[in-house]
Order: structure tokens, then sequence, then C-alpha cells
């Protein structure tokens, strides 16, 4: 049950720079939009409004942030780790994962948000409208995507961190929502 514990504790690290990134961006409050308010021939935008050049910049920042607080406390704890655990070599790479991982989950956090934008307007979705797997899934994928020349992790790790990102992303926006910072639960 501990190793299984273990496994759960060590995916979501992994995934917490790639999460802080892709929440944070609400927080800078708007600006210019990234596609610059450009439309395809078919009137649709490229985009939308809600996905910003200061948005994508927070969340890079806030994102490599939380690579560098998991940097400097993973020394501490792994003798945590250890008192209910036998740690793997599998579970000292993902606990001591360097701070290049964290700037490229962040940036490919948000740049597979900002596709899954672009697929979205592709397909006629409007900006805000839910698109299940897209939101959940998209900038997750991609920060692992963005990350794996430099960082591999297990396969286990890989699949705890995906399932545990589509409901953990529900659960957050959900939040949001009720706390007035989203416009829309999903």
């Amino acid at each position: 049950m501990y190793e299984e514990l273990a496994l759960f504790e060590l995916a979501i690290w992994i995934g917490l720079p790639a999460w802080i990134a892709n929440a944070t961006p609400v927080l800078g409050g708007g600006g210019r939009p990234i596609d610059g308010g450009r439309y395809f021939r078919d009137g649709r935008r490229l985009l939308g409004n809600g996905k910003t050049i200061r948005g994508f910049i927070v969340g890079i920042i806030f994102g490599t942030l939380t690579g560098v607080g998991q940097f400097l406390i993973a020394p501490y704890l792994r003798p945590l780790l250890a008192l209910y655990v036998t740690v793997t070599p599998e579970m000292d790479y993902v606990l001591f994962m360097q701070i290049p991982v964290a700037i490229l989950m962040s940036f490919g956090a948000l740049t597979g948000d900002v596709v899954g934008s672009f697929i979205k307007r592709r397909v006629g979705v409007e900006s805000g409208d839910p698109s299940p797997v897209m939101d959940q899934l998209g900038f997750i994928i991609m920060a692992l995507i963005f990350v794996a020349p430099i960082f591999e992790p297990g396969p286990i790790f890989v699949a705890i961190l995906i399932t545990a990102t589509f409901f953990i992303h529900w659960l957050s926006n959900a939040i949001g929502y009720v706390l007035g910072v989203k416009k829309h639960p999903w």
C-alpha cells in the first residue's frame, strides 16, 4: 500500500510545474492576445482573447518557480519518503528532477494549452466552451513531450500523472468557478 502511495505522490510531484503553469496565467490579468486578434478567412479567431502573452509568461514563471522549490526541498523529502518505502533509483530520479525539467514542463503545458485552443477554434468550439479531453489532458501530454529529451519518468508515473490530471484539472476548474476566478466550471 505504501509503495502505491509513493508512486502516486511522485507522479503528482512530476506534474506540479505543468499544473501550476497551466493554472496561473489568469493571474496575468489579460493583456495582448497571443494571436494579436487575428482571424482565419472563415471569420474565426486563431486563439481568442483568453490566451495572452502576459498570461503565457506568468505561467512559465510560476511553473518554473514551482520547479525551483521542488529542487530545493527534494533533499529534505527523500528521508521522509524512505521512512515508509524502499526508495528505488527510479523514485530518486523523479524526486530529484532538475530545474530545466520544470522549465520545459511549464513551457510544454502552456504550448499544449495554446495548441488545444487553436484546434478547438478550427473545429468550431468557441473560446471558453468545453472540450473535455483537450482541456484536461492536452497540456500535460504536451508537457511530457517537451520534457522527454531530458527526463523520462517510468510508464507507471506517466499513467498515474495523466489519470490524476484528468480529475484534478476538472476539480480545480470547478473550484476556480466557485471562487469567481473562472467564467466556466470546466
